[in-house]
Order: structure tokens, then C-alpha cells, then sequence
């Protein structure tokens, strides 16, 4: 969720819906804009939720790859993704409502529309472009072809 000033969306959608915010998952840390996830997450006393290894001065949830969220009948399982970011990871989703298996992949700032996540905003240009073919090439074209693959955003940055 871009920016940090846009927290009121999230907050009224989720209480025209009847909803509650339990979980905020930042994907990675933003090297060109501030996220609004742990403004989010304070402002709903929601669970805040990224990478086990996420470079933060702040208190959060602590995934790894493999991991599981559940929440009701979704399942969130946490695919470790670096190459936009050492710590990025994507959101592999399962509504166990509409079956046993994975329905759709959020691919964070690993593959946008039109485009990939840069790998020379945070590392080492050389070891992040390695880790981006794997994580595209090795994880999000191996899952199976029904799976649905949305996009965290739009080519470029902001």
C-alpha cells in the first residue's frame, strides 16, 4: 500500500465492507517513496508483517519463506522473492471456500505490469539481478498455470 498518506481508503472501504484490518503485509522496503503499511497498521492495531530479515527500526511480525497466514478460510503462504530487494517477498493466496489450492499470486514490486522490480535501488546491482532471474525465472513461473498473477504496480517508479 503506496503512499503513506493514503491510510483513509484503506480504513474506509474496510468499515463500508463491515470489515476489520487484522494483518498489514509490507512486500519490501521502499527505496523511493515511504510506505504507508506501518502508519496503517497503527492506526487499525493491526499485526504488521514483513521478511524475517527486513532492515527495520521498528517492531513487526516476522515471516519467512514457507510461512503461513491464516486468516478464516484464506491461507497466505510468504514466497521469499529478493532481487527488487533482498528482503522482498510475494503473497502466494488460497480461498479454501473456493477450493484446496492456491487461486492467485501477489507479486509485490517482483513483477509489475509491464515490467520487473529494479534490482539497483538497494544492493549490489550484480548479486540483485541474480536473485530477480531466480526469483521470476525458479519461483513465480514455476507455479502452476491456473494460478492467477497480480502485479503490485505499474512499470517505473514513481
Amino acid at each position: 500500500m503506496d503512499p503513506l498518506d493514503q491510510i483513509d481508503f484503506y480504513i474506509e472501504t474496510a468499515k463500508e465492507e463491515g470489515l476489520g484490518i487484522t494483518h498489514v503485509i509490507d512486500t519490501h522496503v521502499h527505496a523511493d517513496h515511504i510506505s504507508g503499511a506501518r502508519k496503517l497498521a497503527e492506526a487499525t492495531g493491526a499485526e504488521l508483517v514483513m521478511y524475517e530479515e527486513t532492515p527495520a527500526q521498528y517492531n513487526f511480525t516476522k515471516v519467512g519463506d514457507g510461512d503461513v497466514i491464516s486468516l478464516g478460510n484464506v491461507i497466505i503462504e510468504v514466497m521469499h522473492t529478493p532481487g527488487h530487494t533482498p528482503e522482498h517477498i510475494c503473497l502466494l493466496v488460497t480461498d479454501r471456500s473456493r477450493g484446496p489450492e492456491p487461486w492467485f499470486v501477489l507479486t509485490g514490486h517482483t513483477l509489475m505490469i509491464g515490467d520487473v522490480g529494479r534490482p539497483d535501488l538497494v544492493s549490489v546491482a550484480e548479486e540483485s539481478v541474480k536473485d530477480l532471474h531466480d526469483s521470476l525465472f525458479n519461483r513465480l513461473l514455476h507455479l502452476d498455470d491456473y494460478i492467477e498473477i497480480l502485479p503490485g504496480a505499474y512499470s517505473g517508479s514513481p
